[in-house]
Parts: structure tokens; sequence; C-alpha cells
């Protein structure tokens, strides 16, 4: 099998393997059934009457009677505390009270107190011993508190006075999973089925428990009871045949889909199944039709659609398949006629077109998916990204303008608002979103607050406020001191102003340490260096930077050239500059550009 194959084969099981992970979920429903019993039990415990009550002189049983209903009313109006201290009141007077003991477990419980909470428990289950809910809370307990050889026995006792109660025989075999006692199990999920049927999810947890024991004949005869009992089912030919094809035995895979087919050729989900079936034998073509067929496929569920969507994008685009994927087009066409206020197929879509960068298409597709989704944080964050690639920074400030009227405290959003007006040379408005998201972000998130004000040390400094600007980075570096933009911002304006050089190297070097293959950093590093004078080390850290770059930007050769000629190599300066100014298209504002060319005609540093 090819590897591109394997890629559409795995993709493809993952949704089969969802598929599974649903069935097995409706085998955990009865677990949360049995926790929504206890709570009816708690409601319902104090209709046990006398049973359970020690025998008390009259006031004394009066006195009882008052705390223990008044803790009830209570417990009914939420006042949970006064409940608390009533029904203690009343177990001080009835220490043998099975429902007043029942009550203070569950309150202890809550309070994070299980031990306790057994302690009480037990004393109610000795008073009360065939009382049903008691009994199950405390199996329950024991469980959860990995006292198994306890919770074994309760459950056993509860299961000879209640074998009609199929929870008890689910709990049982939770515990003998638990306990490795796989056989054990399997029994108690047996006598379950006595109970109520032929069930799915038994049918599965008990394949899952055979396939564990590596009895698989065992394991698949399970599944097949099921396509014994339901034998106009479709879903449980698929089962079989997803079961067989996880487990690689392929020709049986085959068999089961056939039977399917025979029910229904054009069932959604046993073509994907089929499908992958098909890739796993090296049919791709043929599996990829398929695929193609499932997803046009009203029938199926959108949630489906989107995984099988995923998975067959992600083999293209392993595969640089640019004839497919365009074809692609198409089948999002086709879904997204059927689904069209779906934000995770747009946003799907919107991945497919930036990964071909069709970005004013992608930004269309995000469009729409925040319109139907606008409380998706990630969506906005994307929509922002698509505005970066395309530099459009008014795009960005109106994306932004939009995402705050859904999310209007999601600081990322002032962030990046405040980022586009810097770009677009407004920093006043920038600045008054920086201010405006320091007041949304949460005190514990230092990385964003020391990015934040990072930025806004970046604003001052455009403006000439250097004192502004260098207490904003010392604020930054107070909420993260490896802030590592900040450490070389901060200490490459230092040098060029050549003020605390020393901080400057301190900051700089940090950085380095922090990220040692960037080439702005060792390029600032190296800078810092010159203005100390310290040539040799400059040039060391200048040669460094542009060994890390393919193409070095026209300020590293700059400097470079800068290094050479105070070091004494006039002919090697001359050579760097004339370098940088090749590289400078684009790169450096029209006065730098005049300076550069000023040390070409002249042969000479000129200091800035």
């Amino acid at each position: 099998m090819t590897p591109n194959g394997a890629m559409a084969g795995s993709v493809i099981q993952v949704n089969n393997n969802s598929k599974l992970r649903k069935q097995m979920n409706r085998f955990r429903w009865l677990k949360i059934v049995c926790a929504g019993l206890m709570l009816c039990a708690c409601a319902t415990s104090s209709k046990v009457g006398k049973n359970g009550l020690a025998d008390l002189p009259d006031a004394e049983r009066r006195k009882f009677d008052y705390f223990f209903q008044e803790a009830l009313r209570m417990k009914g109006q939420g006042e949970y505390d006064a409940a608390f201290d009533l029904m203690r009141k009343a177990v001080s007077i009835d220490t043998a009270s099975a429902p007043a003991r029942y009550e203070l477990a569950n309150y202890y419980l809550q309070l994070g107190r299980p031990l306790v909470a057994l302690d009480y428990l037990q004393g109610a289950v000795r008073r009360d011993p065939d009382n049903y809910w008691y009994g199950m809370m405390e199996a329950h307990l024991l469980q959860n508190l990995n006292m198994s050889d306890q919770a074994v026995a309760a459950y056993k006792r509860l299961g000879l006075i209640y074998p009609n109660k199929p929870e008890i025989n689910y709990s049982l075999a939770d515990v003998y999973t638990q306990r490795d006692e796989l056989r054990n199990a399997i029994g108690a999920l047996n006598k379950l089925e006595e109970n109520v049927g032929v069930m799915e999810p038994v049918i599965l947890e008990k394949h899952r428990l055979y396939m564990s024991l590596k009895e698989p004949d065992s394991a698949f005869m399970e599944v097949k009871k099921l396509i014994k009992a339901y034998p106009g089912q479709i879903q449980y030919s698929i089962m079989l045949g997803d079961l067989y094809l996880g487990e690689g035995m392929l020709p049986e895979a085959d068999s089961a889909y056939v039977a399917a087919e025979k029910m229904d050729p054009d069932n959604a989900y046993l073509l994907v199944s089929r499908a992958d079936y098909l890739n796993r034998i090296g049919n791709i073509p043929a599996s990829n039709t398929l695929v193609k067929n499932a997803l046009v496929n009203e029938k199926l569920d959108v949630d489906t659609k989107i995984k099988i969507l995923t998975g067959y994008l992600s083999t293209l685009l392993q595969k640089k398949d640019s004839v497919a994927l365009a074809d692609t087009d198409s089948l999002f066409t086709v879904v997204l006629d059927q689904h069209p206020q779906m934000s995770e197929l747009h946003a799907l879509y919107a991945e497919l077109l930036l990964t071909t960068e069709r970005y004013p298409e992608a930004r269309e597709q995000l469009g729409y998916a925040v319109d139907f989704n606008p409380n998706d944080r990630k969506l906005w964050l994307q929509l922002i990204g698509v505005g970066m690639k395309r530099e459009d920074y008014q795009d960005i400030i109106d994306v932004t303008k939009r995402g705050m009227k859904s999310l209007p405290d999601m600081p990322e959003l002032y962030l990046y608002q405040g980022v586009a007006y810097s770009m677009l040379e407004k920093p006043k408005d920038a600045l008054a979103t920086y201010q405006t998201a320091l007041t949304k972000i949460d005190p514990k998130n230092v990385q964003m607050i020391s990015d934040l004000w990072g930025q806004i040390g970046d604003v001052y400094y455009k403006m000439g406020d250097t004192k502004k600007s260098y207490e904003a980075y010392d604020e930054a570096l107070k909420y993260n001191e490896k802030n590592i933009g900040v450490l070389n911002n901060y200490s490459y304006y230092l040098s060029l102003n050549k003020s605390d050089l020393s901080k400057a190297e301190r900051m700089a070097g940090m950085a380095v340490k922090l990220e040692p293959n960037n080439a702005t950093f060792l390029d600032t590093y190296a800078w810092i260096y010159f203005q100390q004078e310290n040539y040799m080390l400059a040039k060391f850290y200048i040669l460094s930077a542009i060994n890390k770059e393919k193409n070095p930007s026209s300020e590293i050769l700059e400097h470079y050239g800068d290094i050479l000629y105070m070091d004494g190599d006039p002919e090697g300066a001359l050579e760097q500059w004339k370098k940088a100014l090749d590289a400078s298209r684009g790169q450096l504002p029209a006065r730098d550009i005049k300076v550069l060319k000023k040390k070409i005609e002249t042969k000479k540093y000129i200091a800035e």
C-alpha cells in the first residue's frame, strides 16, 4: 500500500472509530442512569418513613422529626449550609437514623470528604440493608475509592436482593474490568443481557473484552448476535465490517459490507466504510469515488461529512494533487448548498483556500463562518490572520470592530486592531486600542499583558518619546522577563541611542540565548558590540546572522559593512554596502537608502 493510500485509510477510519465511540457512549449511558438514580434517591430518602429509625422517647422523636424535616425544607430552598447543620443535629439525636445518615453522606461527598461520607453511608446500610438506594450509593462510593473487593461484595449482595435490576450487573462488570478480571466482567454482562435482551452497547463492550482476551471468534460472535436479533438493520452489518476492518481482517470485512449492500447499496455510512476498505486493499481511485458519493449524499449527517472532508483534504494536500484539489471546490459547493449555515464547513473550505493561497476567497468563507458563529474566537483570529497575510490593515480594523460587537472582552481583537493602526501610521489610535486591551485581559495572562506593553513601547518609540517607550518596555519585562521581542527591540533602540549599552548587551544576549538561530537577534547583538567598539565580537555575531539567512536583509549587510570599515577593512565594507543596496528594494525607507548611497560614494562609514 502506498503512503498516500495509508493516509486516506487513516482518515476514513477516524470516521468509523467515531461511530464506534458513539455506540460505546450509549453503553456509558447506563452508568449515567445509575448516577441519576442516586440523585433521585437523594430526593426520596425522606420517604423511608420509620424504617431504619431507632426507638426514641416521644419528645426526642419529635425533636428529631423537626430537625430532619426542617433540614429537607431548607435543602429544597437551596439553603444547603443551614440544611447541613440541621441534619447534623438530627443525627446527634438519632445516631442510627438511616435516612439522616444517608443525607449527611451526600453532604460530605459534596464537601470532598468521601471517607466520612462512606462511614455515614455504611451506617445507613447496616440499619436498612435492603434499601436499594443506600446499597447502590455505598457500592459506587467503594468503587470510586478503589476499594474494589468491598465494592464487588456490595454489588453481589444487591444483586441477590434485586436480581432484576440491570444496572447492578453493569456496575459489577465495570468493577471487574477495573480489576482486569475480564471473564468475570463478561459474566456480569451476560446476566445483564438476560434481563434486558440483546443491546448494542452491551454487545460492543463484550466484543471489546473478548478482543482484550485475544479471543476474536468469541468477540465477533457477539456482534453477529445483533445482526441475528435485528436482521433488517443495516447498521449492524456495517458495524461488523468496521470492526473486522479495524482488526485488519479484510476478507471478513468485505463479506460484512457485501451483506449490507444487499440491504441498501446507497447507504451513506456504507459508502464511507466501503471507501475505507477499498483504500486498504489499494484501490485508491474507487475509494475516492465513494468518498465523493458519500459527501453529496443528503442522508449523511453533516458532522460525518466534515470529518470525511477533513481527511480527504489532508490526503490531497499530502499528495499535492492540484487537479483533485480543484475538483474539491465542487464538492464544497454541493455540501454547502445542503448545509449553507454550517460554520464549520465554511471554515474548512477556507483552510483549503488558504493552503492554495486564494486569500480573497478564504476571507469570504471565513466571513460567512463568523456570521453563522460569531462567538467562535478561533474564527475571528483566522479571519484576522487572512488580513495579516494580505497586509490589508484596514480590513483587520474592520474585522476587529465587528468582532468586538460579539466578543467585547476578547483581548486579541484589541491587540490586532492596535497592530493594524500602528502599521497604518495611526499611533494615537493604536495606543488607545492597546490601553483598552489591557482592561480586557485576565490578570493571570501575563504573556499577553507583556506583549501589549511591548507594543505600547514600540508605538511610543516611533512617536519619538523614548522615555515612555523605555518605561513601557520595562513594564513588559516585569510581566515576562523572557519576552523575546521586547528584549530585542529594547536593546536595539538603546544601542541606536547609545544609552545604557551594558543593559542593552544583557537583554540582547538573553534574546540570542533564547533563540540562537534568529538572524535578527544576532544582528542586534552584533550592533550593540559595534556601539561598544568591540569589533571582534561584533564581526563574530554579524557573520553568525548572515550564515543563518539564505538571503540576508539589507540592514544586516549594511551593518556588516559598517563593522568591517571600523575594523580596518574599507574594501570589504564597500563590497557589503553595495550588496546591501542591491538587497534594499522595498526593505529600507528612502532616508536610509540615501545614507547607504552616501557611504558607497564616499567609501566611508557615516553614523546615522
